[in-house]
């Protein structure tokens, strides 16, 4: 319902800035900025769980063959050194810079039209948060994928397989906890309706940094799950073709399970995909609001709203989609 509510707002206002020729004032942009990442907000914990849960599917796959292994020259195979794709500390964090920007959005909004010392209050709770999380905020990664051999029962399969790695620079993870810093900032300090336009143009860069890092961490852990799947799958498969004397009703039902796992694998690679989408919709409409509050270009900013609701308007229907199919 509530996403329904932000995507009919997104869609009325939208049609209204089109039909009329002229813009709107500020308050209801921002109320666009706030309704794309609402959604963002509501599912990259779901995006981000689900992409550890693979990974873990991966590992446990991984295990028989890393088990059998002889040792030496092998190390003999030690469950204790698994670690997760994405630690729980490390979800929380980029949970928490999300929420930072829906503050961000939500105070633009009640500094542009009325305000509330509630949501003052929860802003500040907001900011002083950040900007002590910034300097901790460790980015997932991968390494160059490498190919791996593997033989079981006589029959030869080659993986490729990555490592954990930071796969964004040192000089990015510096802005990256800049950024996140100016964040905790704005939400803490007081704002005031004549303040806002140059705000606006100083954050946005920093909300620009923000979103294409996440987007950027969003592809490699993209990459990661393909691979994830692709070895459950290969594993899964080799396994079957080997095992040869199980029971043929116990064989039929563990080759029942490869179809349903290369449906959630393509479902899987969607949801993050929409997530990357709502990130890069959020930079785009932000630009456009700071660029808005300057006075330039409003035909073009007339646009980038239009193409804001429509993808906010997704990536809400296909979060209700799968809601709808659990």
């Amino acid at each position: 319902m509530r996403l329904r509510g932000l995507r009919l707002l997104a869609g009325a206002m939208v049609a209204c800035l089109l039909a009329s020729g002229c813009m709107k004032p500020v308050a209801e942009h921002a109320t666009v900025v706030a309704a794309t990442i609402a959604p963002v907000v509501d599912q990259a914990s779901a995006a981000y769980t689900s992409a550890n849960k693979i990974h873990d599917m991966a590992e446990n796959y991984d295990a028989v063959t890393a088990f059998d292994k002889p040792s030496p020259p092998n190390p003999v195979y030690n469950p204790r050194t698994v670690a997760p794709l994405l630690s729980q500390s490390q979800l929380e964090l980029r949970l928490a810079v999300l929420k930072g920007l829906q503050g961000y959005s939500q105070t633009i909004v009640a500094v542009s039209g009325t305000q509330s010392a509630e949501l003052d209050a929860a802003s500040k709770s907001l900011g002083s948060g950040l900007t002590a999380l910034g300097n901790t905020f460790l980015p997932a990664g991968t390494s160059k994928p490498e190919t791996e051999t593997v033989t079981e029962g006589g029959v030869t399969t080659s993986e490729t397989v990555t490592n954990s790695t930071n796969a964004i620079t040192p000089g990015e993870q510096n802005l990256l906890s800049t950024a996140i810093n100016a964040l905790g900032q704005y939400l803490a300090s007081k704002k005031t309706k004549e303040e806002l336009p140059s705000v606006v143009a100083k954050m946005d860069p920093q909300v620009k940094l923000l979103c294409e890092l996440l987007a950027k961490e969003i592809d490699i852990l993209s990459s990661q799950e393909t691979i994830d799947f692709n070895l459950v799958i290969d594993r899964q498969t080799l396994f079957l073709r080997t095992a040869t004397t199980l029971d043929p009703e116990t064989r039929r039902e563990q080759i029942m399970k490869l179809p349903e796992l290369a449906r959630q694998q393509k479902q899987a690679a969607q949801q993050l995909k929409q997530l990357r989408a709502g990130l890069v919709g959020l930079e785009m409409t932000h630009h456009a609001l700071a660029a808005e509050l300057q006075g330039n270009n409003p035909e073009s900013i007339k646009q980038k709203f239009a193409d804001l609701a429509a993808a906010g308007g997704n990536l809400g229907k296909f979060y209700s989609s799968l809601a709808s199919a659990n």
